[in-house]
């Protein structure tokens, strides 16, 4: 089986479907050839049986009937022996139904030659010995040479003695035509069998040949299609370990092929994905790692500057608050300002930017108050 799938997958599936379709045609025609060969054969026979033995069958009937009208015309001329024109007439009808005898023996002759044509020939002998013999009595009689009937019936008992030898002959016609009738029936019956058996055992061939034949071709065809949808089921499921398997030179073996390159292909993706999936990893871990050194360094950063805050704090708690400073009273408004003592510092309280509670004053704020301690200065300091 395997052989053969092997075969008929070497051609293609439109190849091996217009090989099917052919063969399916030559079939038929075969089978039509059969039909047409029997029919002609039984209508052969039906033609031979018609036209060569119902034609005899018909001759035999017709000398038999022309042969009684003959004995009938005779015994009528004894009987009417006293009366010379009624034996006339019949003498008339007589030698009439002589001569149609004699054409319908005749008719016997036609033809091929077989075996009734000798019979034929020795009723025709009969038949005119018959009447030679006759003539010459009925003559008589027609003439009133005899004084009875019974006299001149035995003046023709030799004559009567060739029509019995024409009977023979005319019987052993009939034996042989019942023969050939028999014959032919059982030719045209053993025929009937003969082309029955011929159309049976050619539709017998048919159905041998044509049924194996396409269910083997569907399974080539059907086949190698599951088992590519098998294929694409495992590379959609992921796998792309599987080896696909190609075989022959059809349209399945394209499409296997087909799915085999797109296999590679998608293991090829997959592979450069996963490296690229490996140095983002790498990558990853690496920031990741910086960060985390890069955060230690903050909070290590954070703690000196706490800790340089708390210092900076302590000193400012140490060296307490400014007092404020006081004036002098004076008797006249435009009297100078009193200076403070030099025990009492005069620039103001500063505490670092990261103890207060209140935003830091501005770069102009801290500015002026040089320029007003300066302003604030007596004029014999500069």
């Amino acid at each position: 089986m395997r052989a053969i799938d092997a075969l008929m997958r070497r051609f293609t599936i439109r190849l091996r479907m217009l090989g099917a379709i052919g063969m399916v045609l030559a079939l038929f025609g075969l089978v039509g050839a059969a039909g047409f060969g029997g029919g002609a054969l039984l209508n052969e026979l039906n033609h031979g049986f018609v036209h060569h033995s119902m034609h005899e069958v018909r001759t035999v009937a017709e000398i038999r009937r022309h042969l009684g009208e003959v004995r009938l015309h005779e015994k009528n001329m004894v009987i009417d022996y006293e009366n010379g024109v009624e034996v006339l007439k019949h003498r008339e009808h007589w030698a009439a139904s002589i001569e149609a005898t004699r054409k319908a023996l005749s008719g016997v002759l036609e033809g091929e030659e077989d075996e009734d044509n000798a019979f034929a020939r020795k009723g025709l002998e009969a038949l005119d010995a018959y009447q030679k013999a006759s003539t010459h009595v009925l003559a008589q009689v027609q003439d009133g040479a005899y004084d009875t009937a019974k006299a001149a019936d035995k003046q023709l008992q030799k004559a009567k003695d060739h029509v019995a030898v024409l009977e023979e002959q005319v019987k052993a016609l009939s034996d042989i035509v019942d023969g050939e009738i028999t014959t032919s029936s059982a030719s045209f019956d053993s025929t009937m069998r003969t082309t029955a058996i011929a159309f049976g055992g050619v539709l017998l061939l048919v159905v041998v040949v044509v049924v194996p034949l396409t269910l083997m071709n569907s399974r080539s065809i059907l086949a190698p299609i599951d088992y590519a949808r098998r294929v694409a089921q495992a590379v959609a499921g992921g796998d792309l370990t599987m080896r696909i398997r190609v075989d022959g030179r059809d349209e399945a073996a394209q499409l296997l092929q087909a799915l085999s390159a797109m296999q590679d292909s998608l293991r090829g993706i997959v592979g450069d994905v996963r490296g690229s999936a490996d140095s983002i990893g790498t990558a990853s871990r690496e920031v990741a790692s910086g960060n985390t050194d890069l955060s230690q360094r903050t909070e290590q950063t954070a703690s000196n500057l706490q800790q340089t805050a708390s210092s900076m704090q302590q000193l400012t708690v140490r060296c307490g608050n400014p007092p404020t400073p006081r004036r002098r009273p004076t008797s006249s408004p435009t009297a100078p300002p009193a200076w403070p003592s030099a025990a009492v510092p005069w620039w103001p309280r500063w505490s670092p930017p990261w103890t207060r509670s209140t935003p830091a004053p501005s770069a102009s704020a801290t500015s002026s108050a040089p320029s007003t301690a300066s302003r604030s200065r007596p004029t014999s300091w500069r």
